[in-house]
């Protein structure tokens, strides 16, 4: 295994990472004429997982490292389609479904939190094993 490759898995979980809390972040102008910025924070999120899903097909990561590293990338899929989903309905004026919505997304917030945690230990652990291979 190239030593690029969980370099590179590692640099776009970190970035994932840190796009959900500029993400978290963004929710709080929310009900503001700067609510577009939650769709352009969801938007970079979205492409994010779908590049993490691309270079985990392509990288010679196996096992619960390719499973868990490819679970990241949809749950980042399934916060955008949750929010937008939640988003206009809270536009619209359904609460009470807005609501239902908005609890599950934080249930995938939970689950995309330990499937980043995850990842970083096993690319940590996949580096390392990949360091001790060349020696």
């Amino acid at each position: 295994m190239t030593e690029n490759n969980p370099v590179k898995l590692q640099s776009i979980v970190i970035a994932l990472a840190i796009l959900y809390i500029m993400t978290f972040l963004s929710g709080f102008l929310q009900d503001t004429q700067f609510n577009f910025i939650n769709y352009i924070f969801f938007a970079l999120l979205f492409i994010g997982g779908i590049v993490l899903i691309k270079v985990t097909v392509k990288s010679e990561a196996t096992g619960m490292t390719k499973w868990t590293l490819f679970m990241t990338g949809i749950s980042t899929i399934l916060l955008f389609i949750f929010f937008i989903a939640y988003d206009l309905l809270r536009l619209k004026g359904n609460n009470e479904f807005a609501v239902s919505l908005e609890a599950l997304l934080y249930l995938i917030t939970l689950i995309f939190w330990i499937l980043v945690l995850t990842s970083m230990v096993l690319i940590i652990r996949m580096r390392k094993f990949d360091t001790n291979n060349h020696d």
